[in-house]
C-alpha cells in the first residue's frame, strides 16, 4: 500500500497500519500471521469492555477484512464478536453503523445461533419504523439471510407495508416475503392477493413492484390470469407509444403461458416496434411467443395474415451487428415449422437469398451470432450443421498465427457443444478427430506447437455441464489415447487430458498406472524451452503426481525418467519434477493433501500440496502453476523471495586475508572521464571490518563500489607500485574486494551527497505510477539501468524500505546551466523462481520515465 493515511479511506491509524503489513508480507503465512495477531489483539480489547459505537464499528470492519484475507480460519471463529454487532444494530444511530453490524451478522453468524432471536427483534422494531431507509434496510437483510425462525415477528408486518407509500419499500416487502415463504407456497396467498390487488388499482398505469412480485409468482393461476388480462388493457388504451408499459407486462410473461387471445397482441407489438429503436420490447414479444406451441402461433398468423419472421426480415441486410443478432435471435425463439416451410403444406417466409445470408452469419465475428445461428440451422436440419462441421475441419489451413487458430478452433467446438450436448462419448471422439487435425502432422513438429488456452477453457467448461454419467464417458474415452503410445497427442489436447484425468482418477474405468506410465513416457515429447511445452509438462507432472495416490507403487523407471527431465529442464519443471519425486511413494501424504484440496480439480490439488509442503517446511513455497486460464484457476499466492540467491548473483569475495588491522580508505577519490569534470566523493570509503569482506555481496553494495570509478581506475596496490614498501604501509591496497565475472567497468555512477531517501522520493511521486513484468532478473535489469549512464543507488532487498523488494533509484542531476531540477526515477523490483520479476516505476519526468519503460519493455 503506498497511498498516504490521509488518501487510503481507512477509518483509523491503527487500520491503515494493519493493511499495510499485510500487503507488505513476505508470503501468505506471514501474511496470516499478521491477521491472526489482530483478531487475537481485537478479541482482547473486546472481552476487557468500555467499547464505544465508534470502536465497535472500527473493529467490526478490521475483522471482517481479517477474515476475507485469511487462509486458513474460518469466520467462524470470528463469534465471539457477534454480542457486539448485534448491539451496534440495535443501538446504533446511524444508518452507517447499522448497515455494517447487520452484514457482520450476515457474514458470521451461524443460522441457529443463540443471538438469532435478539437480531430478528431488532430487524421488527426497524420494520415498525417511521423511517423509509431503516425500513429498506431491514428488508433488504430479509432478502439476503432469509430465516424461519424470523417469518412469525415479521410476516403481519410485511403485509402492511405491501401498502407502503413508498416504491422501495413495497418492491422490498413483496420479495422479502416471496424470499421467506417460497418453500411454502400455501402461505403466499397474502402475496398473491397484494399484487392482483395492487394491478387492479393502478389500471391503466402499471406498478413495477407489483410486476417484479408477478415474475416470482408466474406459476400462480391467479397471477398469470391478471398479467393476461393487463396486457390487451395496456395495448390498447395506450397503443405502441407506452412500450415501456407493454415491456413489463411481458416480462412478467416471459415464464408465464401466454393466453391463446393474447398471442395476436403479441403479434400486432412485434408489427408495430420492428423499428431498431424498440429492440428489446419487440425480443420480448419473441420470447413470449417461445412458450407458446407452435401450430396456437401457425393458427393466429393464417387469421391475421400476419408472420412474425416476415416483420423482421429487413434486419437481416442491416449492416449493423446488433440488428443481425436481433434478427438471428428472435428467429431462435420460434419454431422452424413457422418460417422454413419443414412440414407439408406450410410455405417458407424466408426467400432463398435471404436463407443465403443467415448462412453467411456462420462467418460472423461475433461468437454468440454465430452459436445462434448454428442453433437455428440445427433445428432446421442437422445436416446443415454437420455439413459445414465437415467443410471446417478439412479446409484448416496451415501456418495460422496463434490467435487465428484459436479463432478457427473455438469454431470447430461450439459445433461441437452443439452436435453433441449430453453425449460425453460422442463429444470425446469428436475433440480426438478435431485435434488430430488441428494438431497433426500437417500442422509441424508438436514440440512447436502453443497451448491454444481458448479451446482449453472451452472444452472444460463444457465437459463439466455434462450429467455425471456423460462425464465420465468422456473422460475415459479421452484417457484411453494417453495409454495408446502410438497415437500422437498435441499440447493442448495434452493439457486438457491431464486436468481431467487429475479431477477424475478413481472415477475412470482407466488403469492409474497405466495413464501414469503412458503419461511419462510422453513428457521426453515436449521438452523444450518454450512456454508451451512447459505448460504441457507442468500439467502432466502434477497429474501424474495426483495419480500416484492410487498406484500401490511407482515402478522406478518413471522415477527415473522424471529425473532425467529435471537435469536437462529449466527451473519451473526441475521444482515440479522434485515434487513428483518427493511425493510420488507417500500415499499417505497424497491421500491427506487430496482431502484437503476443496475439490478434484487440477488447481485445487497443486493448493492443497502447496499448503501441506509449506506446513512440513514451516516456510513458503514459491512454486507455480502457470496454465492457459481454464485450468490455472485461482491459485494460492506465491511471494517473492525475500533475498537474491548469492549463487544467482556471481559476486563472490575473495578468501579472507589474514589478520590485519582495520582497512581504511580502500578506494581513492579520481575523476570519470565519462560523466566530465564532475568530482566524485570519497565520503563513501568507510572502514570495513574482515568479516565483511568475506561474505557476498549484495548488489547495492556493488553499486556503491562501482560508484566510486571504475574498476580498472583503481589505485594500484602499493606492493606494486612499489615493491619496496615498508610493512607499515596501508594494507588495504593488499585486499582485493570482489570477484566479478562481469565488471562495470564501463558504467560509471555517481555517489549522490546527500543521498535522498528513497521512500520519499517514492511517495512524492505517487501521481506517476507504472507497473509491468519483465522476462529477466533483477541483476541483468540493474545492469541494463547502468547503460543509461546516470548516477544510481540500489537498495538490497533485505534492507527497508520495501523489504523483499530491490529498490533502484536513478537520479539525473540538474545541469548548472539551466534552472531544470534534479530528476528521479523510483523502481521497485519482486523477482519470481522464472527467472523473471515484476517491476513498479514511478517517475514525474516524461523523457526519463519513457527511457527505462522501453528499456524494461524491450528486454
Amino acid at each position: 500500500m503506498d497511498v498516504p493515511f490521509i488518501n487510503s479511506g481507512a477509518l483509523s491509524r491503527a487500520h491503515y497500519s494493519l493493511v499495510r503489513k499485510v500487503e507488505s508480507a513476505q508470503s501468505p503465512q506471514a501474511a496470516d500471521q499478521i491477521l491472526l495477531s489482530e483478531i487475537d489483539g481485537i478479541r482482547h480489547h473486546l472481552t476487557i469492555g468500555g467499547v464505544s459505537l465508534k470502536e465497535c464499528r472500527e473493529k467490526l470492519i478490521m475483522l471482517l477484512y481479517c477474515s476475507m484475507n485469511l487462509t486458513r480460519v474460518n469466520p467462524g471463529e470470528l463469534a465471539f464478536a457477534l454480542p457486539h454487532a448485534v448491539n451496534l444494530a440495535e443501538m446504533g444511530q446511524t444508518l452507517r453503523d447499522k448497515q455494517l453490524a447487520f452484514v457482520f451478522c450476515t457474514e458470521v453468524m451461524p443460522p441457529n445461533h443463540e443471538l438469532q432471536l435478539m437480531l430478528v427483534n431488532t430487524i421488527r422494531k426497524d420494520l415498525e419504523s417511521s423511517s423509509t431507509p431503516r425500513i429498506c434496510l431491514a428488508l433488504s437483510v430479509l432478502i439476503q439471510a432469509p430465516n424461519d425462525d424470523v417469518v412469525p415477528a415479521v410476516q403481519s408486518h410485511l403485509q402492511a407495508l405491501f401498502m407502503h407509500k413508498s416504491i422501495s419499500v413495497r418492491r422490498r416487502a413483496y420479495l422479502a416475503y416471496h424470499s421467506l415463504l417460497r418453500n411454502d407456497p400455501s402461505r403466499l396467498t397474502p402475496l398473491e392477493d397484494a399484487v392482483v390487488l395492487r394491478i387492479q388499482r393502478t389500471l391503466p398505469s402499471v406498478d413495477s413492484c407489483a410486476m417484479a412480485a408477478a415474475i416470482k409468482l408466474n406459476r400462480t393461476e391467479s397471477i398469470n390470469d391478471e398479467v393476461n388480462a393487463l396486457l390487451p388493457i395496456v395495448w390498447q388504451r395506450l397503443g405502441h407509444q407506452s412500450q415501456s408499459l407493454a415491456l413489463l407486462v411481458l416480462r412478467a410473461l416471459r415464464k408465464a403461458k401466454l393466453s391463446v387471445p393474447n398471442i395476436g397482441i403479441a403479434l400486432d407489438i412485434i408489427k408495430h416496434t420492428s423499428d431498431p429503436p424498440v429492440r428489446v420490447l419487440l425480443r420480448e414479444a419473441f420470447l413470449v411467443l417461445s412458450s407458446v406451441s407452435a401450430e396456437a402461433i401457425q393458427e393466429c398468423q393464417m387469421q391475421r395474415s400476419l408472420s412474425p419472421v416476415a416483420c423482421i426480415r429487413r434486419l437481416l441486410t442491416s449492416k449493423d451487428p446488433n440488428n443481425q443478432y436481433l434478427f438471428i435471435s428472435c428467429l431462435d425463439c420460434l419454431s422452424p415449422t413457422l418460417w422454413a416451410g419443414t412440414l407439408p403444406g406450410t410455405t417458407a417466409i424466408l426467400d432463398e437469398w435471404e436463407v443465403q445470408e443467415v448462412i453467411k452469419l456462420l462467418d460472423s465475428h461475433d461468437r454468440l451470432v454465430r452459436k445462434t445461428t448454428l442453433r437455428v440451422l440445427q433445428a432446421v436440419d442437422p445436416s446443415l450443421v454437420e455439413a459445414y462441421s465437415t467443410q471446417l475441419l478439412h479446409n484448416l489451413p496451415i501456418g495460422l498465427t496463434l490467435s487465428a487458430k484459436s479463432e478457427y478452433v473455438s469454431r470447430l467446438l461450439d459445433v461441437g457443444e452443439l452436435q453433441y450436448e449430453n453425449d460425453g462419448e460422442q463429444y470425446a471422439i469428436y475433440l480426438k478427430d478435431l485435434f488430430a487435425v488441428a494438431e497433426g502432422d500437417t500442422q509441424g513438429r508438436t514440440e512447436d506447437m502453443s497451448v491454444l488456452e481458448v479451446g482449453v477453457e472451452m472444452i472444460l467448461t463444457h465437459i463439466r455441464e455434462f450429467d455425471v454419467t456423460s462425464r465420465i464417458s468422456c473422460v475415459t474415452a479421452l484417457a484411453v489415447s494417453a495409454t495408446e503410445l502410438d497415437v500422437r497427442i498435441g499440447p493442448t489436447l495434452m493439457v486438457i487430458i491431464s486436468a481431467l484425468v487429475c479431477e477424475y482418477c478413481g472415477k475412470i474405468a482407466t488403469s492409474p498406472l497405466a495413464l501414469l506410465q503412458g503419461m511419462a513416457s510422453r513428457l521426453v515429447s515436449y521438452g523444450d524451452a518454450q512456454e508451451a511445452a512447459v505448460t504441457v509438462q507442468d500439467a502432466c507432472l502434477l497429474s501424474m503426481l495426483r495419480m500416484s495416490a492410487e498406484c500401490n507403487e511407482i515402478p522406478q523407471t518413471i522415477s527415473k525418467l522424471v529425473a532425467e527431465i529435471s537435469q536437462f529442464s529449466g527451473k519451473r519443471i526441475r521444482n515440479r519434477c522434485n515434487l513428483f519425486l518427493t511425493y510420488c511413494g507417500q500415499r499417505n501424504v497424497l491421500t491427506s493433501v487430496i482431502a484437503q484440496a476443496p475439490s478434484s480439480s487440477l488447481p485445487d490439488f497443486l493448493g492443497a500440496l502447496i499448503m501441506y509442503q509449506s506446513d512440513a517446511t514451516g516456510a513458503s513455497t514459491p512454486v507455480h502453476f502457470k496454465s492457459p486460464s481454464a485450468i490455472s484457476g485461482p491459485s494460492p499466492g506465491s511471494p517473492s523471495r525475500a533475498n537474491l540467491s548469492p549463487g544467482k548473483l556471481r559476486y563472490e569475495a575473495y578468501a579472507a586475508p589474514q589478520a590485519v588491522p582495520s582497512l581504511r580508505h580502500i578506494l581513492s577519490p579520481h575523476r570519470n572521464e565519462r560523466m566530465g569534470s564532475r568530482t566524485r566523493s570519497s565520503s563513501r570509503a568507510s572502514e570495513i571490518s574482515l568479516a565483511e569482506l568475506s561474505r557476498t555481496i549484495t548488489p547495492g553494495e556493488l553499486t556503491i563500489v562501482a560508484a566510486q570509478g571504475p574498476i580498472q581506475d583503481l589505485s594500484e596496490p602499493d606492493h606494486v607500485q612499489n615493491p619496496n614498501a615498508p610493512p607499515s604501509e596501508d594494507l588495504a591496497s593488499r585486499v582485493d574486494l570482489i570477484s566479478l565475472d562481469a565488471t562495470f567497468s564501463e558504467v560509471p555512477v555517481t555517489v549522490l551527497t546527500p543521498e535522498p531517501d528513497f521512500e520519499e522520493v517514492w511517495d512524492a511521486m505517487e501521481t506517476s505510477n507504472f507497473r509491468g513484468w519483465c522476462e529477466s532478473s533483477m541483476d541483468n535489469i540493474v545492469r541494463l539501468l547502468q547503460s543509461l549512464q546516470h548516477s544510481m543507488r540500489v537498495i538490497a532487498v533485505d534492507q527497508p524500505p520495501f523489504e523483499g523488494e530491490l529498490k533502484v533509484l536513478v537520479v539525473v542531476p540538474s545541469d548548472s546551466s539551466l534552472v531544470e531540477p534534479t530528476r528521479y526515477a523510483a523502481l521497485r523490483l519482486r523477482e519470481s523462481e522464472e527467472e523473471s520479476c515484476l517491476w513498479r516505476l514511478r517517475c514525474d519526468d516524461i523523457e526519463l520515465r519513457t527511457t527505462i519503460k522501453r528499456l524494461l519493455e524491450d528486454i
